[in-house]
């Protein structure tokens, strides 16, 4: 939920690098629904802050950090997709990539979640995301976790579309945004009955 994401990043401390890092990478989770592996494979050149996009059209796929390839494809066809960013997390990518230059990275062709050059394992990603969610005392969440997050902050939130849904997810069709999310609409029917009323 909204509130326990950030009970989490509540227990980030960002002055060192790798908190920084951790920060930035569930926030960004959090907060654009992509998949585990098109975060990973996001590289500066595919950010554009002033226009205040984020365009998906890679993933990563890895064996180990060191042996890796950055396909041009996501999942689905549809994976592909340009996501608007929201004021703070603009915020928080210019300041991350003025830390990243300060020893060396933020170069269009470096990784945004990255603090040595080399790009984030699943593996990693979710020790990071137990570890915090250990210290929240809530209940932790597996990578991809993030993105049914997102989506479930977009319904429960802000009422958002299933049309509006789907293409943020880059799913294939609204079809498959209600096969996984059709319950967390369920409420607005009571909604629209007091409305009436």
């Amino acid at each position: 939920t909204k509130a326990e994401f950030e009970q989490v990043i509540a227990q980030i401390c960002i002055d060192d690098v790798y908190g920084h890092l951790n920060f930035v990478m569930l926030w960004l989770y959090f907060l654009t629904g992509v998949r585990v592996n098109e975060g990973t494979a996001l590289w500066w050149r595919d950010v554009d802050l002033a226009k205040k996009q984020l365009h998906v059209d890679h993933m990563l796929v890895m064996k180990n950090r060191h042996d890796w390839e950055r396909h041009d494809y996501t999942k689905t066809d549809s994976g592909k997709r340009i996501l608007t960013l929201d004021d703070d997390t603009v915020a928080i990518l210019r300041r991350w990539r003025e830390v990243q230059t300060s020893f060396g990275l933020g170069g269009v062709d470096d990784f945004i979640m990255t603090y040595d050059g080399l790009p984030m394992t699943k593996s990693t990603i979710s020790r990071i995301i137990h570890r915090y969610a250990k210290l929240a005392q809530v209940h932790p969440v597996e990578g991809k976790g993030l993105r049914h997050s997102h989506a479930s902050y977009l319904i429960n939130e802000f009422n958002v579309s299933v049309l509006v849904l789907s293409k943020r997810l880059g799913h294939s069709s609204p079809e498959i945004t209600l096969k996984h999310y059709s319950h967390l609409w369920g409420g607005l029917d009571a909604d629209i009955a007091e409305q009436i009323s």
